[in-house]
């Protein structure tokens, strides 16, 4: 399959997705699309104005809209930006996007945008230097949700720059970088239903690196002012003496307009201690090569053996039923030829393909200005940030209830890559190709005319990863091991569960795996680590990488941390977790193994099996039962 967007007949919907981010900031930019100007576009001025081998040029020949774009080309050592300054208020969060397009970039050769803060002398007071690119893609929106930075204090102009280290050429065009919208949360604290005050409301977290809080005042209202907008993932805390916090999630600030959340405090003290939980599995891994996506797959329900077609189902998770998903998945199928709508190859890899053009993966707040330990770039509505920071926390009574659906990824346009996974699969069924979703990726079903068929893998987390990095198209699409574990119905297995009757916060530390030798003394090493995990929580270090072909075995780790304070009356609470799933390329051994910080608080323990005939295989869960009366009392 080209590597070169083929969706014909969904590139007005496509362009549409990707404008409708413009127009969120007051663009401070002039000229920002090139189109201005006499003999060069106005408002910008190339630099350094002279260097060898370094080209500046005025494109009429390529452009994301109107006639004209902006180009860098420079040779092996060159390296040359088109630039802009702006004066900018220190102290305020600011959003810079646009479309980058880029061609023969050889590292350590990139392009990308640029931000240098300067004081009023001149000097610089910080550079933030946004993804780095390599490759050859077209032009394509950078940032399908946007990148905010805060302007550091002292600085009073900003260099927008649009930056070339060569060897390549890169293309900019629709460059929008001003003040991020922000609006405003307001509401009132009561206890009992009467008015509190003097209790301190706050964002958990200091969003890009400042606080964001307001007292209450004698009729229990407050205010807080001037919140970016961003994902609908703010988190609030309302805490004052003799009461327990109160914690609100999944806020959304909409533009210049305000939000309300009220808050009832319980009287009380907070628990002393978070609940955290650790869960091992082991397994015998062998070597077999990853399945292919053959070109001759077809999409054909009458050939489907029973054991897939559970896969083919919506769910409150998969929502393949949901009116924007099949508005989508039409408008994906309307880009392919007659002829093609019946392979799966060709509408699977529509569907790889417009999701690693157009959704964005958290991990790119990772990947700039120092990523999320940069108070500055902090966006504390991000996935990554809230799940496995360590810093952040997520709100909801389970992992499922926080996690965006399809339709709520498509609204938002990034996500984490649980939710990449689920908007795949969401797709693919409607398009009629069973798809279960994996932790992190996908697994479809290719038949062959002649009736065979099998699972291979799927991942558009991969395949964003590497069209916004590189232009590539092509990684994650088949050639995937199989998963660690997998559900046999229609929804999705997630790292860890539980059962909170009220929504609460929560973060989880990335599972991880540890490898050991496949012999006798390997598994002997593994049940000993299994052993130290149990009585410590600590997972210690596997054998050294293992030679590729050669089965070993493996531990799968998950760790999740649950806050206690918004469990009202609830005492008992059930935590699980996934097992490894056995399949062609793995065996469950039976051993598995839990810590805790509070095994006071066990009650019980054991496996749950679930069958679902026709489905093949089974879904094992490892549940731990906690009594939470000695952290909470009553």
């Amino acid at each position: 399959m080209d590597s070169v967007v083929k969706l014909v007949g969904v590139l007005a919907l496509v362009a549409a997705f990707c404008l409708s981010t413009f127009g969120v900031a007051e663009n401070l930019l002039v000229n920002p699309s090139f189109e201005e100007g006499v003999e060069s576009p106005e408002g910008w001025r190339p630099w350094p104005a002279q260097a060898a081998g370094v080209h500046f040029r005025w494109d009429d020949g390529r452009a994301h809209s109107g006639a004209r774009s902006v180009c860098v080309e420079a040779g092996q050592q060159g390296f040359g930006m088109w630039r802009q300054l702006v004066p900018v208020q220190e102290d305020t969060v600011y959003v810079l996007a646009g479309y980058v397009g880029f061609e023969g970039i050889a590292p350590p050769g990139h392009c990308n945008l640029q931000l240098v803060f300067r004081d009023g002398s001149g000097r610089i007071v910080e550079r933030v230097d946004f993804l780095a690119h390599s490759g050859t893609r077209e032009l394509a929106y950078d940032f399908p949700r946007e990148v905010m930075v805060r302007v550091p204090s002292g600085a009073v102009r900003c260099e927008v720059n649009l930056f070339l280290q060569g060897p390549g050429a890169a293309w900019f065009d629709d460059i929008v970088f001003g003040p991020a919208p922000t609006g405003n949360i307001a509401g009132t604290v009561t206890s009992g239903g009467r008015p509190l005050s003097g209790v301190r409301v706050s964002i958990w977290g200091d969003p890009w690196g400042a606080p964001y809080e307001a007292v209450t005042d004698g009729q229990g209202r407050y205010l807080i002012e001037e919140v970016p907008v961003a994902g609908p993932r703010y988190l609030l805390l309302a805490q004052t003496e003799g009461y327990r916090t109160c914690p609100v999630g999944d806020v959304a600030v909409l533009a210049g307009q305000v939000t309300p959340v009220d808050f009832e405090l319980e009287p009380g003290q907070d628990p002393t201690a978070d609940l955290r939980v650790k869960f091992g599995s082991l397994a015998l891994r062998k070597w077999t090569p990853p399945a292919p996506i053959p070109k001759e797959a077809v999409v054909a329900p009458e050939l489907y053996p029973d054991s897939v077609l559970p896969f083919l189902q919506p769910d409150e998770y998969i929502q393949s039923d949901h009116p924007a998903v099949r508005e989508l998945a039409q408008g994906i199928l309307a880009g392919l030829s007659p002829e093609e709508r019946g392979n799966a190859y060709a509408v699977a890899w529509a569907v790889y393909e417009w999701m690693s053009v157009n959704i964005e993966h958290d991990s790119v707040l990772d990947e700039i200005a120092g990523g999320m330990d940069n108070p500055a770039t902090r966006d504390v509505t991000s996935g990554i940030w809230q799940t496995i920071s360590g810093r952040g926390w997520c709100w909801g009574r389970n992992f499922y209830d926080w996690a965006y659906t399809p339709a709520e990824l498509l609204a938002e346009r990034g996500g984490i890559c649980v939710e990449h996974s689920w908007l795949a699969a969401a797709l693919l069924r409607a398009l009629g190709i069973p798809a279960r979703a994996a932790v992190g990726a996908n697994q479809i079903w290719v038949q062959l005319p002649s009736g065979e068929g099998w699972w291979a893998g799927f991942s558009t987390t991969q395949g964003r990863a590497a069209y916004r990095a590189q232009g590539r198209l092509g990684p994650g699409f088949g050639g995937l091991d199989w998963p660690v574990f997998y559900s046999v119905l229609s929804r999705p297995v997630l790292h860890e569960d539980w059962s909170l009757e009220r929504p609460g916060m929560w973060r989880e530390r990335h599972p991880w795996q540890e490898g050991y030798q496949g012999t006798p003394a390997g598994l002997e090493r593994a049940m000993a680590a299994l052993e130290r995990f149990s009585e410590t929580g600590e997972a210690p270090r596997g054998d050294p990488p293992r030679e590729r072909g050669r089965e070993y075995y493996f531990i799968h780790y998950s760790d999740v941390t649950i806050n206690l304070c918004n469990v009202g009356d609830q005492r008992r609470l059930d935590v699980r977790f996934p097992i490894v799933s056995d399949s062609p390329v793995q065996t469950f051994t039976g051993e598995v193994a839990y810590w805790t910080n509070h095994p006071e608080c066990v009650v019980r323990t054991w496996i749950e099996e679930i069958e679902n005939p026709p489905a093949e295989g089974v879904e094992r869960w490892f549940h731990i039962e906690f009594d939470l009366t000695p952290l909470l009392g009553g």
